[in-house]
């Protein structure tokens, strides 16, 4: 067998394997999408502890305008003249100390909310640095290999194009219908006298006759085998 049959399928099992390589790359889809999640989760809790700061805010002006009326009202009860009017103004302000209790618990409520979200946006904020990073490394990465890959793919395209043109036309078809038929590996190489493409052994009598035909093939696998 003519050994640039050999060559042109080294040659093609490199191309194979560089596109098998460059096909499994990392691109960091996945670890955008980690990123994109982390940071809509941290968005949400910023939004979350907006309106809890805007509540809390509300409450305490609340509070504010309820202690306000108390001591107006106590203010008015000192100078009531009547048993009525000094009734009257301890309901109200019984009701108004009850409003203001429930504005204490509330703004208790919202102030220990509020912790707990100011705790969750900074381990969100600190995941959210991470996973940018991570990102950035893998995009990094991705593209350097791609790159180097796509190099080496080039130059070997170019090489494969200068072995094929030094075999005939017989030769040529030969090796297409062979690398069609097994999946692009058209020819094996005896190592030891087994088949490098299935690992069985190759007979003896086929061996010696290989040497001296033009296409000889593998008795297990039916690839084009080459014999030194």
């Amino acid at each position: 067998m003519n050994r640039a049959l050999l060559e042109l399928q080294e040659i093609d099992n490199r191309i194979t394997g560089w596109m098998r390589d460059k096909s499994r790359l990392d691109d960091g889809a996945v670890a955008r999408a980690a990123r994109d999640e982390i940071e809509l989760n941290l968005s949400q809790t910023k939004s979350e502890s907006q309106k809890n700061g805007a509540a809390r805010a509300g409450a305490e002006l609340e509070l504010q305008t309820a202690e306000t009326k108390i001591a107006l009202q106590q203010k008015r009860m000192m100078n009531a003249s009547s048993a009525h009017e000094i009734a009257a103004l301890e309901r109200d302000i019984a009701a108004l100390g009850r409003a203001r209790g429930d504005l204490d618990e509330n703004i208790l409520i919202l102030m220990d909310a509020g912790e707990t979200l100011g705790a969750q946006i900074d381990k969100l904020e600190a995941q959210s640095e991470k996973a940018r990073a991570q990102v950035e490394t893998i995009e990094a990465d991705f593209a350097l290999e791609s790159a180097r890959l796509e190099r080496s793919l080039r130059a070997a395209r170019a090489e494969r194009v200068a072995a094929a043109s030094a075999l005939s036309p017989a030769e040529t078809e030969k090796f297409a219908a062979f690398a069609q038929k097994y999946g692009g590996v058209a020819v094996s190489k005896v190592i030891k006298g087994n088949c490098s493409a299935c690992g069985s052994a190759i007979l003896q009598f086929t061996l010696r006759d290989a040497k001296n035909q033009d296409f000889p093939t593998c008795e297990n696998c039916g690839r084009l085998i080459f014999v030194e």
